[in-house]
């Protein structure tokens, strides 16, 4: 059996929801993709208003200019500083005054806001562990789709009719058993990708029991990382993400312009 996703309506012939599978692994850069570009958009726009916005795009390697700090971290005195390329980001407080006046840094500017962005590029030439980041959250869902319904439920034949169920219960009831299986499967992916980066080091929140000995915020941050993979799969299963999105009884940040972001993977 051929499925073409998107499709306009969700099947409940058994085994369709492992085509399905295999379509949302096979396409995990869409959703690993979503917040970036996003993201991007709006600093797109920031770029276009230089008398609103302290932003000013990428590291600009081989530029002088006068700093105070870097990174927050200050300099005993204020330095003619070359960029190399390789810094993460420039704050509007690591300039000098002589610097803030150079680039027409609005006066209403915070300190903390950023100036230059190593990030902003695109999602393509972004460094590798950012791009695995974002892609083990989409490829936790899938992953945790077919757990749950293949493993917990026992239907190795399960339809996408099945995983739309499992998704809409999901949104439904934040805490049920689907989304905390989903959620679950995002932390182990995270926890595993954080043992590497730390060299074997468990402390913090992979030391920490993921039910029960975490604050409400760190479940809703978790949620905010497959949210993406979460509505490209049912615009894919022909369901309007915005829908969905109106169900959740939390606020979580950039969600909205996700679901809307995904609307564009529906058949019209």
């Amino acid at each position: 059996m051929v499925r073409n996703y998107p499709v306009r309506k969700v099947s409940s012939a058994p085994s369709t929801g492992r085509l399905f599978y295999e379509f949302l692994m096979k396409n995990i850069k869409i959703p690993a993709s979503a917040t970036h570009n996003i993201w991007c958009a709006g600093m797109n726009d920031q770029l276009k208003s230089p008398n609103d916005s302290p932003f000013r795009g990428i590291i600009p390697t081989g530029q002088t200019l006068e700093l105070i700090s870097l990174f927050g971290r200050p300099f005993e005195n204020a330095t003619n500083y070359r960029f190399t390329g390789e810094e993460s980001f420039v704050l509007v407080s690591d300039l000098s005054e002589k610097s803030r006046e150079q680039l027409g840094i609005p006066a209403k500017s915070r300190d903390k806001d950023k100036v230059y962005n190593i990030n902003f590029k695109p999602y393509e030439d972004l460094q590798h562990l950012t791009k695995v980041s974002n892609e083990l959250a989409a490829l936790s869902v899938p992953k945790s789709i077919s757990s749950y319904l293949a493993g917990v439920k026992s239907n190795v034949n399960y339809s996408e009719r099945d995983v739309l169920n499992l998704l809409t219960v999901s949104f439904e009831n934040l805490n049920s058993p689907e989304m905390m299986h989903i959620l679950h499967g995002n932390h182990l992916a995270w926890a595993a990708l954080s043992y590497i980066r730390e060299n074997g080091n468990v402390e913090g929140d992979i030391l920490a029991e993921f039910h029960g000995q975490n604050p409400s915020d760190f479940y809703t941050k978790d949620l905010g990382t497959i949210l993406p993979a979460m509505f490209f799969a049912l615009a894919s299963l022909g369901k309007n993400p915005i829908t969905f999105y109106k169900k959740l009884d939390v606020e979580i940040y950039g969600a909205k312009d996700s679901a809307e972001y995904m609307t564009k993977y529906m058949l019209v």
